[in-house]
């Protein structure tokens, strides 16, 4: 019996930005699980998955030299907020450069600001955006500029916050603060919305793209854009007990006169610090005025294209959420 042709379609190519970050490391594994030829994009020569490749984003050169025979890049990089949307340029321009049309970049809710209520992809309402949200709508706008060439297709995924194993900033910088009490329970200063999605639920959306962007057919469309949230999306109250709960510590509600008492401390703690005195470090890590704002926040983020663009929705909970982010501490 005559055994069917093996492929000649070789691995696809993908670049990974920042690979040696927390969402990038992880897409970098699953990319190589997946049968990928990764090349993992790090400042250093460091990289846990993939073929290290030094790929710093303010050396155009190093850029250039990243992106030979690339099929695909996933621009998953996370530095300095001002230099930010000056890295996105000098990326889409050594794409340009090798000929490189497809694109996966990781965006973030932060571009629709400090705007409430039922927010999908077509948002356009008014809002105030802090420097981050500011700069990922200045990338968002080069991506569509890019795109306009013929042969160009690119996926920005607008995520929530996305929180797992390794997360420096939603899993280990809470704990830290929860640990030290710098973190409570805030009444409904604490009630607004958080916009959860786990690492591995994003890491999934990731390679699904990226077979879809770089196999036989294709993307047909330019420009897609996606909010990239999970399945469940608690209270910051509910999220910070439920964090506290998986650590086996207390958290303590407070009032708005003990937040405002706490901020005080806190301004007085940081400059403490600043000048290299001792202690204080745990009065600095009380919440200030802007990130509260954020705990505050009501905004519900619709996942209904994603979910029929990729024909599947994430489906990690909280519960497992946090037991994949902390396995080593009790349930």
């Amino acid at each position: 019996m005559t055994q069917p042709a093996a492929s000649s379609k070789a691995a696809p190519v993908v670049l990974i930005t920042g690979a040696a970050g927390f969402i990038g490391a992880a897409l970098a594994k699953a990319l190589v699980a997946a049968g990928c030829e990764v090349r993992a994009g790090v400042r250093t020569s460091q990289a846990r998955h993939g073929r290290a490749v030094r790929c710093d984003l303010d050396r155009p050169d190093e850029i250039a030299a990243a992106m030979a025979g690339v099929d695909l890049v996933v621009h998953a990089a996370y530095g300095a907020v001002p230099a930010m949307t000056s890295q996105c340029n000098a990326l889409l321009e050594a794409m340009a450069g090798a000929g490189v049309g497809r694109l996966i970049h990781l965006s973030s809710i932060a571009v629709y600001g400090d705007a409430t209520g039922a927010i999908d992809e077509d948002f356009a309402g008014p809002a105030t955006h802090d420097a981050y949200g500011a700069a990922k709508t200045a990338c968002e706008a080069a991506i569509r500029a890019f795109v306009t060439e013929p042969h160009r297709a690119a996926l920005i995924l607008r995520p929530g916050i996305v929180y797992g194993a390794g997360s420096p900033f939603w899993i280990d910088k809470l704990a830290e603060r929860i640990r030290c009490g710098a973190l409570g329970r805030f009444g409904d200063a604490g009630e607004g919305i958080a916009a959860l999605i786990h690492v591995d639920d994003l890491v999934a959306m990731v390679v699904a793209a990226v077979a879809r962007l770089t196999g036989p057919a294709q993307s047909a469309s330019r420009l897609t854009i996606l909010n990239a949230i999970g399945p469940e999306t608690p209270s910051w109250n509910a999220y910070f007990t439920a964090l506290a709960d998986r650590l086996g510590l207390p958290l303590q509600d407070m009032s708005a006169a003990e937040c405002r008492r706490r901020q005080g401390l806190a301004v007085v703690a940081k400059i403490w610090r600043r000048l290299a005195l001792p202690g204080g470090r745990g009065a600095a890590l009380f919440p200030m005025p802007g990130e509260m704002a954020l705990f505050a926040r009501r905004a519900v983020y619709s996942s209904a294209r994603a979910q029929a663009w990729f024909g599947f929705a994430p489906g990690i909970g909280l519960a497992e959420g946090l037991e994949r982010a902390l396995p080593q501490v009790r349930t």
